[in-house]
């Protein structure tokens, strides 16, 4: 499956997530693991990974508890960084 595939698929995935925010913890764990699966990508991008992975966690527990959450905020800049790496890395 080439990076573009994979990285479209992602972007639906995130299409759904954001349309009813269910499953969090399996939905931050499929962004990370897209991320794995592409090719000749620089270990600076899995990093980055894993701190959208992180953002994603945290998001949903600052919400849970009633704190103000920044999650309207990271789906859209999550959505645009994975556009640029379609960009970038297809």
């Amino acid at each position: 499956m080439s990076n573009k595939t994979v990285l479209q698929r992602l972007l639906d995935e995130i299409e759904k997530y954001d349309e009813n925010r269910n499953d969090r913890d399996a939905f931050a764990k499929r962004v990370y693991d897209s991320i794995e699966a592409l090719e000749g990508i620089p270990y600076s991008v899995h990093q980055q990974a894993r701190d959208w992975q992180y953002k994603i966690e945290t998001e949903g527990y600052f919400d849970e508890e009633g704190f103000e959450s920044e999650i309207n905020e990271v789906i859209p800049k999550l959505k645009a960084w994975v556009n640029e790496l379609i960009r970038s890395h297809s």
